[in-house]
C-alpha cells in the first residue's frame, strides 16, 4: 500500500474537503443521498476492544481503502495507546484517536462503523447501542452470548435499518467449498452433520489480583456478574482466559462453533433458521455418542470433538478433507460474498457503502450463536430440550428457559 506523504495527514487530507466550520473528518453519508454511503468516500470507523483478536483485526481493516481508521477505543488504556501507536506508525502522523468509553464513539456524527472486537459478553449492548446511533456494525463472533440477546440484535439492525455484520472469515474463506458440493447434490439428501469443536464453558475460581494501573475493570466486566480481577479472566488468550468462562462467553464450543458450525449450516443450507430440538446422546433418535441438535427438517448437528466439519448424505459424505477433491455434479447459484469480494473486510465494506445485508448478516450470526448456547443449555440440564424459536422459549423445560437470557449488571443493561 502506498504511503501518503508525511507531509499531509490523514485527518488534514479528508478536513480539506470540509469547510472550516464542519466536523474534521467527514463521515461518509453526508456525502450520500437518503442515507446510503457514497461509494466514492472512505468509511469513517472506530475499532473498539484493542485485544488479542482486535489486535489482529485493526490494520486489517486500517489498510482498506474502504476504511478510514479514526482511532480505537478500549477500557484499557495500555491497549488503547498501542492501539494508537500502531496505527500512527503505520501511517506516520499523530492522527489516532484514544476512546476510553464507547458511548464517545457514539455520541460522534462523524463515525459511520463500529468495528467491535470486545469479549463476547460486551457485543450485544455495543451492537444494539451503535445501531441506536446510526452507526453500522461488524462485530466478531460469536454474535452474542445469550438466546434472548439473539433477537435483541436482529431487532436493533431492523428497527434503526442499519448494515450488521458477523464476522467468520472461515466460513467462506476455509469451509465455502463445501455449499456447492452439497447443494448439488453430490451426497444426496443430508442427514447427519458432525463437527468438532471444544467443550463448554466453565465457572473457576479465580482469586483477586491487583487490577493494572488504566483498567477500568468495572466497565470491562459490564453487564457480567461483579468479580474480582484476576489477570486469567481478563486474557483473551485463544487457549484460555475469558473464553472458557461462562461470565463472559459460552466457552470454546461457541469460539470455535462460531466458525465450524457457521461453515456446516452455510454448506446445508440451514443457516436461515435455528434447531429445533436439543438431543442428548442416544435419546430422541440421535443414536451418536454426542449432544445434538435437530433442525426442523430432520437434520442432525452433532458437537462430536474428534471430527473436522463432515456431512453425511443418503449417497456420500463429504469433509473438510476431501472437500477439494470433489466437483459438484452441476452449477449451483449458491449465497456468497457480495460484490465478488473474496475477503470478509472487503464484503462488509462493499454491503455498508451499497446498504444491502452482508454474508453474514446479523440474523446469520444470531442463528449460528443459537446452535452453541442451545448445545450449551444441553448439557447443563442434561435433558431432551423443545424450542420455540418463534417465542424464544424451551416448551417442555422451565429450568432451560431460565438459561435463555441472564440478569444483566447495572449499568451496562441492553436496551432497544
Amino acid at each position: 500500500m502506498k504511503r501518503r506523504p508525511k507531509s499531509i495527514s490523514r485527518r488534514r487530507f479528508l478536513a480539506g474537503v470540509a469547510a472550516a466550520a464542519a466536523p474534521l473528518v467527514l463521515p461518509a453519508k453526508v456525502l450520500g443521498l437518503n442515507n446510503t454511503v457514497s461509494p466514492s468516500n472512505r468509511l469513517v470507523s472506530v475499532l473498539i476492544g484493542h485485544g488479542n483478536r482486535g489486535s489482529e483485526t485493526l490494520l486489517p481493516f486500517a489498510l482498506l481503502p474502504d476504511f478510514y481508521m479514526l482511532g480505537v477505543c478500549d477500557c484499557y488504556k495500555l491497549h488503547a495507546v498501542e492501539g494508537k501507536e500502531r496505527l500512527d506508525k503505520q501511517f506516520e502522523n499523530n492522527d489516532a484517536i484514544i476512546f476510553p468509553k464507547y458511548e464517545d464513539v457514539l455520541d460522534r456524527s462523524d463515525v459511520d462503523v463500529v468495528i467491535c472486537t470486545t469479549p463476547d459478553h460486551w457485543h450485544t449492548k455495543i451492537i444494539v447501542d451503535s445501531c441506536k446511533a446510526g452507526k453500522d456494525v461488524f462485530s466478531e463472533k460469536p454474535l452474542t452470548l445469550t438466546l434472548a440477546e439473539g433477537r435483541m440484535v436482529v431487532q436493533a439492525a431492523r428497527k434503526y435499518n442499519r448494515v450488521v455484520s458477523s464476522g467468520s472469515q472461515r466460513v467462506m474463506e476455509d469451509y465455502g467449498k463445501l455449499a456447492p458440493i452439497i447443494q448439488a447434490g453430490n451426497i444426496g439428501e443430508v442427514k447427519e452433520i458432525f463437527c468438532g469443536v471444544g467443550g463448554p464453558p466453565s465457572q473457576d475460581y479465580l482469586p483477586e489480583e491487583e487490577i493494572p494501573e488504566g483498567l477500568d475493570w468495572d466497565r470491562w466486566l459490564g453487564q457480567a456478574p461483579w468479580a474480582p480481577f484476576n489477570a486469567d479472566r481478563f486474557s483473551g488468550s485463544y487457549g484460555g482466559g475469558w473464553r472458557r468462562l461462562y461470565d463472559y462467553g459460552n466457552g470454546f464450543l461457541a469460539d470455535w462453533g462460531a466458525h465450524k458450525f457457521a461453515g456446516a449450516v452455510y454448506a446445508c443450507g440451514l443457516d436461515g433458521e435455528e434447531p429445533v430440538k436439543v438431543l442428548q446422546p442416544h435419546s430422541g433418535g440421535n443414536e451418536t455418542d454426542f449432544m445434538t441438535v435437530e433442525y426442523a427438517n430432520g437434520v442432525q448437528l452433532h458437537h462430536a470433538p474428534e471430527y473436522d466439519i463432515t456431512i453425511v448424505g443418503t449417497e456420500g459424505t463429504v469433509h473438510t478433507g476431501n472437500a477439494w477433491q470433489i466437483v459438484p455434479s452441476h452449477v449451483v447459484n449458491i449465497r456468497r460474498y457480495h460484490g465478488a469480494r473474496e475477503e470478509i473486510r472487503a464484503e462488509v465494506a462493499w454491503s455498508f457503502k451499497h446498504r444491502v445485508r452482508p454474508f453474514q448478516d446479523v440474523q446469520f450470526g444470531a442463528n449460528v450463536a443459537a446452535v452453541c448456547q442451545l448445545l450449551n443449555i444441553g448439557y447443563q440440564v442434561k435433558r431432551d430440550l423443545v424450542w420455540d424459536s418463534a417465542n424464544t422459549r424451551f416448551t417442555n423445560d422451565e429450568q432451560a428457559n431460565r438459561l435463555v437470557s441472564r440478569v444483566q449488571r447495572a449499568p451496562y443493561t441492553i436496551e432497544l
